[in-house]
């Protein structure tokens, strides 16, 4: 689960379809993960590296 997607994504100014864009992902996809379903690793990489943070900080592991 990626606990703070949200929070970087609204830190960035992005909408949820920007972050799909730069991610290359779908906008359903990015819904499904804001609300705590689980995504692929390689799912979980592409976004962190959309954001330009490190994955483990998506999951609250690492301090922002």
């Amino acid at each position: 689960m990626l606990q703070r997607l949200r929070e970087f994504r609204t830190a960035r100014a992005l909408s949820q379809r920007d972050l799909a864009t730069r991610a290359g992902v779908t906008h359903a996809t990015i819904v499904k993960a804001e609300r705590g379903d689980e995504v692929r690793p390689s799912t979980h990489r592409k976004l962190a590296e959309a954001l330009a943070v490190d994955p483990r900080e998506l999951m609250g592991n690492v301090p922002a």
